[in-house]
C-alpha cells in the first residue's frame, strides 16, 4: 500500500488527526496495522501528523492491551488478536461520519413505502434508521440495536420490532435467542446490513472475486447476521470503504447473498469489479 492509500483510506489528511482523540487515532492506527502486517513509528508520524512520542505512546498502549506487539521501530500485528479487534461502538460511531451518513441517506432510495425492513445493529446502519425517519417512511422495521431503536421510535408512521436477545457487552446490539428464533419465522422486504470486513486477503489487495466473503469479529455476530440475510428477499450491505480487507474472525455468507453494496468513493476498481462480477450492484454514496 502506497503513502497516498494510507491517507485516503486511514488518515485523510494531518490537520484532522490533530484534532481527533486519542482512542480514535489509536483505533486508525490499529486499522493501518490490519491492513499493512506492519508499520513503523516513523511512517504513522508522517501519515498522521502526531509527534513521534505520541505514536510511540499509541503503540504502547496497543501493546498492553494486547491487540499489537512492539517491534524495534514499530509494531506488528498480534495473531490472536487480528480477526476480533472491533472498535466501541462510540469509537465506530465517530469514525468516517461523513461517508456513513452519505451511505444512510443513499440507501433510502432504494426503500419503498409500505415495507417491512431489517435494521442491523451497525453505526452506518443506524445513519440509514435516522435518514429513514427524516424522509419520514411508513414501515415495519426489526432491529437488534437499542440506539437504533430509538431512532426509530421518533416516528409515528413506523410500526417497530425490537429484536430480543442478550445485549453483548460494551454495545447497545441484542444477539441470540430468542432473537434468531424469531428471524428464523419472517419473510421480510429488505435486510440493511452493516459488516465488519467484506472479502478476504486478497480481495483487500486484488480483487479476486474468488476471495469473496463478508465476515464479522465473534461466531454471535454473524449467526445473528446470517438469520438477517436468510430472512429477507433483498439484503443491502452498508459499508465504508476501510472494511474491505483481511477477513474478521467468523464467516458470515458469501457474495451470493448480497444484492446490493452502498459504500464511499474509496472502494479500489478491483474490489468494485469483483463485486460486481459475483452479481452484487455497487453504488457509491456521495
Amino acid at each position: 500500500m502506497v503513502e497516498n492509500e494510507c491517507k485516503c483510506t486511514f488518515w485523510e489528511d494531518g490537520k484532522r488527526m490533530n484534532h481527533i482523540i486519542p482512542e480514535q487515532r489509536r483505533t486508525l492506527i490499529y486499522n493501518l496495522i490490519q491492513q499493512r502486517g506492519s508499520v513503523s513509528v516513523q511512517e504513522l508520524a508522517d501519515l498522521s501528523g502526531a509527534s513521534i512520542s505520541t505514536i510511540r505512546r499509541d503503540l504502547d498502549e496497543l501493546a498492553r492491551r494486547g491487540t499489537i506487539e512492539r517491534t524495534h521501530g514499530g509494531a506488528i500485528l498480534t495473531l490472536a488478536q487480528q480477526t476480533t479487534f472491533e472498535p466501541g461502538y462510540k469509537i465506530a460511531s465517530r469514525m468516517f461520519t461523513g461517508e456513513k451518513a452519505a451511505i444512510g441517506r443513499t440507501c433510502t432510495d432504494l426503500l419503498e413505502q409500505g415495507q417491512s425492513v431489517i435494521f442491523d445493529s451497525s453505526s452506518t446502519v443506524y445513519q440509514a434508521a435516522r435518514a429513514v425517519v427524516d424522509r419520514k417512511f411508513t414501515m415495519l422495521a426489526l432491529t437488534n440495536d437499542i440506539n437504533i431503536a430509538a431512532a426509530l421510535a421518533n416516528s409515528s408512521s413506523i410500526q417497530l420490532k425490537v429484536i430480543g436477545g442478550s445485549l453483548r457487552p460494551g454495545s447497545y446490539t441484542l444477539l441470540g435467542d430468542p432473537g434468531l428464533s424469531f428471524l428464523n419465522q419472517l419473510h421480510v422486504d429488505v435486510c440493511l446490513l452493516g459488516i465488519q470486513s467484506i472479502g478476504g486477503h486478497l480481495m483487500g489487495n486484488t480483487g479476486d472475486a474468488a476471495d469473496g466473503t463478508l465476515s464479522d469479529t465473534s461466531l454471535e455476530v454473524a449467526a445473528m447476521k446470517r438469520a438477517m440475510i436468510q430472512a429477507a428477499r433483498k439484503t443491502v450491505v452498508l459499508a465504508d470503504s476501510s472494511k474491505f480487507g483481511p477477513p474478521a474472525f467468523s464467516d458470515v455468507s458469501d457474495f451470493s447473498t448480497i444484492d446490493v453494496l452502498i459504500t464511499d468513493s474509496g472502494i479500489k476498481p478491483a474490489q468494485k469489479e469483483a463485486l460486481e462480477s459475483a452479481g452484487v450492484q455497487v453504488i457509491v454514496a456521495s
